[in-house]
């Protein structure tokens, strides 16, 4: 009987832990510091319904995205905890006299968090969770003020009525009762967060945006954050969207941070904080740094046709081609309903992504970005990666172009292995092929076929081998 409970004790032990994956930082011996879940390399994308799935009581419907996620190679929710009230969701505080009381916590909201992650850590999905979305108390959008829980108008909170602006509110020092009020906003939200291990912190989305915050108010966060994970022995990571990426600002609190959060992918602004703080990068939302509209993937019925979708796809790759490991998406479906109609070409260009990575991943810790191993070219864009095993380079149509074919051609990339074998990737189809090179000098020529919008092109040397254990995992990298 004791040896048969030994037994079950054990496979029960071991249950949980596979069902358990942590999202941490690895280091490689290079020194190269990157994402890693369930000890492999990670790479997060996916549309995300912000704060509502997050704050959603039909659990149903979270767990049938969640499966549409899982089921077509995506696995990331970019999401924040509502400050305004939504049909269908619960409210962080309880109500009174037809009002807010805002001191008031609603205990079930945030348990409702908590089950929410759970879902989405069954699922194996990472949660990009921003404390404050900080349009809700911009100047410039009183709307928005407007219906927030902490505007004087809407609670009985009699604290509040010295903070008539949003941007009062979130300024307040720290040891003002609005300061205590947010510092309590943020310890509930964390207390939602223990125990899961698929969620990292982004303090506050565009920061100092409509004048609201700066680095040292962030700072101050941090150090909350941190003051929580000491009582509850859990380690979470960290980092801030700073709207626009202020390498300088960011530098004197380097400290505080276990990520690089951009809000779009500027992509010099990228490699040049992943080249000065040797920080994993993730960025926030599809878009490239024009924050035009027609970018985003989505967010209204304009934004939902084949040339979205294909931006979206691109842009994913430009991604990883930038050292970025997430890619967040804005997706905005109607409240009422959440269906994926309008997803015709999104779901299988992921399926294709999730196998592309499949491909890169293992060598992802000794990876770095050198485009200039890239000699010749068809595309108007080009990007490339390069190891000790592997040089990548994906060819690219451009930031606001669809449908572009290109004729055969020859590619020119610089390499330096003697024996090689080469592999032609189309994100379009999923396709690999067989590429036909010879070796030039110090480059190697490789023969394109036609192809429509992009291709990725893969060198490795021929004695390469992915460090794979038998099951396909790759073993834990060394600290």
């Amino acid at each position: 009987m004791r040896l048969l409970l030994l037994v079950c004790c054990i496979v029960v032990s071991a249950t949980i832990l596979k069902a358990s994956p942590v999202v941490e930082v690895e280091v490689a011996k290079s020194g190269k510091q990157y994402l890693a879940y369930d000890q492999r390399p990670l790479l997060a994308f996916g549309p995300g319904d912000e704060n509502r799935l997050i704050s959603a009581i039909d659990h149903a419907k979270v767990e049938r995205w969640a499966r549409w996620q899982r089921q077509n190679g995506m696995n990331l929710l970019r999401a924040y905890p509502t400050c305004v009230p939504l049909p269908g969701s619960l409210a962080p505080f309880k109500s009174k006299d037809g009002k807010w009381d805002v001191d008031a916590w609603n205990d079930d909201y945030f348990r409702n968090i908590s089950q929410t992650i759970s879902i989405l850590e069954r699922n194996g999905i990472i949660l990009h969770l921003q404390l404050w979305q900080i349009v809700w108390f911009k100047e410039d959008k009183p709307d928005r003020w407007a219906a927030n829980f902490l505007n004087p108008a809407n609670n009985i909170n009699d604290w509040t009525k010295a903070y008539p602006h949003g941007s009062d509110y979130m300024n307040a020092p720290s040891d003002s009762p609005a300061g205590r009020h947010r510092k309590a906003w943020v310890m509930h939200i964390l207390g939602a967060v223990k125990g899961h291990k698929n969620v990292w912190i982004d303090v506050i989305n565009e920061l100092g945006n409509g004048g609201i915050g700066d680095m040292k108010w962030a700072s101050e966060v941090v150090s909350w954050i941190r003051e929580w994970e000491k009582t509850s022995e859990q380690k979470l990571l960290v980092g801030v969207d700073m709207c626009n990426f202020d390498a300088q600002a960011f530098g004197s609190y380097q400290k505080d941070y276990d990520l690089l959060i951009f809000n779009e992918l500027h992509r010099d602004e990228v490699l040049g904080a992943i080249r000065q703080f040797h920080k994993p990068a993730v960025t926030v939302r599809s878009s490239d740094g024009s924050n035009r509209m027609e970018d985003y993937l989505f967010l209204n019925a304009a934004s939902v046709g084949p040339e979205h979708q294909t931006r979206y796809r691109t842009l994913c790759y430009r991604s990883i081609f930038s050292g970025v490991q997430s890619i967040g998406a804005y997706w905005k479906p109607d409240e009422s309903e959440v269906d994926y109609k309008d997803m015709k070409d999104l779901p299988r260009y992921s399926r294709f992504l999730r196998k592309f990575w499949q491909k890169l991943s293992p060598e992802w810790p000794n990876l770095v970005v050198d485009d200039s191993i890239v000699t010749q070219a068809v595309t108007p864009y080009a990007y490339g990666l390069r190891s000790d095993h592997l040089y990548a380079v994906y060819l690219e149509c451009g930031p606001h172009a669809s449908g572009n074919t290109y004729a055969p051609s020859n590619i020119s990339v610089r390499c330096p292995f003697p024996e090689f074998r080469t592999e032609l990737f189309e994100p379009r189809t999923g396709k690999s092929l067989v590429g036909k090179a010879t070796r030039q000098g110090d480059s190697v020529a490789i023969e394109l076929p036609e192809f429509t919008e992009d291709i990725v092109v893969l060198i490795w040397a021929a004695d390469y081998n992915a460090n794979e254990i038998p099951d396909g995992r790759l073993k834990p990298q060394s600290k």
